[in-house]
């Protein structure tokens, strides 16, 4: 349920027909509000009490409002960027946005996203950064034989099975690489973050934006948003050079950053579903499914580089 504070604190008038859970990401609950006013992504944020976490979270809706004035297309969100309440004794954190209605990206070849992710990377690409992102140091081997050591459970021995990969990925993330770019930008374009609408794809869920390396952000994303398939791949990276995008070595170690963001978001996962950021049972219980999931990306992207690296060729 929605409490009826998140609706007044936002202006959106009186629901009409109770809210539906909509989400089926890993972060924050989303929900379909339908109002007096229209209808609304409501967003219930899992936060941690850490400043660097609220500086992030500002910081992302400062990208996102850049990206909008830019002419980036992406839902409207409403004031104020994130309301404070208290339910029940516990406290709560929203934001809302304007409801888009479309379907997730299915075919890599249609709908002419290949075309949109190159543009629309390469025009968030002009947002620059001062420097290369600052992120604190990737965990040696040794902190996940302690985190693992916690505890014994089917968890964690399925995790203890992904080790080898993870010092696999340490391995080639320690390779020197081609000079990168800094920018400040979207940092997740997937089809789980694109709408197709009747005018064309929307971009969803700005939390994650911040400083990021263009040439990193820009194959991860034409990875992903053609299903790891050779042709929407080069599709989207031709686009995006012609929109001005950062031209790409043909460089292994230029896949860096796909192997550094499944690994960074095993930890993550791995650290909540072990209890370490307090989240509830079944959010707890959700991280422990994805978590060895991301270590299989890894796992399946160390195995890839060498043919994706011929795709730049």
């Amino acid at each position: 349920m929605i409490p009826s504070s998140v609706t007044r604190a936002f202006g959106t008038g009186q629901p009409t027909d109770a809210p539906v859970r909509v989400d089926g990401g890993v972060s924050h609950a989303v929900f379909r509000l339908t109002t007096t006013t229209g209808r609304y992504a409501a967003k219930r944020l899992n936060t941690v009490d850490e400043r660097w976490w609220w500086d992030a979270y500002h910081e992302a809706a400062r990208i996102e409002a850049r990206a909008a004035a830019a002419g980036v297309s992406l839902p409207t969100r409403l004031e104020p960027l994130v309301a404070e309440l208290d339910v029940d004794g516990v406290r709560q954190h929203w934001q809302m946005h304007r409801w888009s209605d479309g379907r997730r990206p299915t075919d890599p070849a249609g709908d002419g996203l290949a075309d949109w992710t190159g543009a629309t990377l390469a025009l968030l690409h002009r947002d620059p950064a001062g420097g290369a992102p600052e992120r604190a140091p990737l965990y040696p081997l040794t902190s996940w034989h302690e985190w693992l050591g916690e505890q014994d459970t089917p968890f964690t021995r399925q995790v203890r099975e992904h080790l080898p990969t993870v010092a696999a990925a340490l391995e080639h993330l320690a390779q020197p690489g081609p000079p990168l770019t800094a920018v400040l930008s979207h940092r997740d374009v997937k089809p789980d973050n694109v709408l197709l609408t009747d005018d064309g794809p929307v971009l969803l869920d700005w939390d994650s934006a911040g400083p990021d390396i263009a040439e990193h952000e820009i194959l991860r994303s034409a990875l992903a948003m053609g299903f790891e398939a050779r042709e929407p791949f080069e599709r989207t990276i031709a686009a995006y050079l012609r929109a001005g995008g950062r031209a790409l070595p043909a460089d292994p170690a230029i896949f860096h950053g796909i192997v550094e963001a499944q690994l960074r978001t095993a930890e993550w996962l791995l650290w909540r579903a072990l209890g370490h950021r307090h989240d509830e049972p079944a959010e707890r219980d959700h991280a422990a499914r994805e978590c060895p999931a991301r270590l299989r990306g890894a796992a399946e992207s160390l195995r890839r580089i060498p043919e994706w690296t011929t795709w730049l060729g």
